[in-house]
């Protein structure tokens, strides 16, 4: 019965359920902006290449403060195996109000091609950049596509933001 009792307990440990993701700050770059000629190949196959997913995330030169986070969670994998997710997200600000004025989220290790189909946006313009704002506050919605469904239309992530 003691066997039992842990086993069941060990199994609702790993549950991923109401699972918080800390999205980590990993850079600040200021006079900065979002490539967004890199997020518009998320729709090509060509973006798999070189880092290409990657590299979207890395700030280019410009006037506002640009944000990177990494959340690395534990879930369940297409195959069927547990495996180590990152979400990357990049967050840009207004320098002057610290309004949080566009960004975009990413699972890396999303399998289903083409990676516009996890590729979610900032649709709200009017948070101001802060530790601990609900990743939900911002109101992602995924980039508009020809095969969008509407279950996932919306990223309802149980993120929280760690600017320390």
């Amino acid at each position: 019965m003691q066997k039992l009792t842990i086993i069941i307990f060990l199994l609702i440990c790993n549950l991923n359920f109401g699972q918080e993701k800390a999205y980590k700050l990993i850079s600040k770059t200021e006079n900065s902006n979002i490539n967004y000629k890199a997020f518009k190949k998320f729709n090509d196959f060509k973006i798999y290449k070189n880092n290409g997913l990657k590299k979207a995330f890395e700030p280019i030169n410009g006037k506002n403060d640009v944000y990177f986070f990494i959340a690395e969670y534990k879930g369940d994998s297409f195959d069927g195996t547990r495996k180590t997710f990152h979400d990357y997200l990049i967050l840009k600000t207004d320098p002057k109000t610290e309004l949080i004025v566009d960004g975009f989220q990413y699972t890396l290790e999303w399998a289903e091609p083409p990676a516009i189909s996890d590729l979610y946006r900032v649709t709200e313009k009017e948070q101001k950049m802060n530790n601990g704002i609900n990743l939900n506050s911002l109101k992602m919605e995924l980039v508009t596509q020809e095969y969008i469904s509407e279950w996932r239309r919306e990223l309802k992530d149980n993120g929280i933001l760690k600017l320390k």
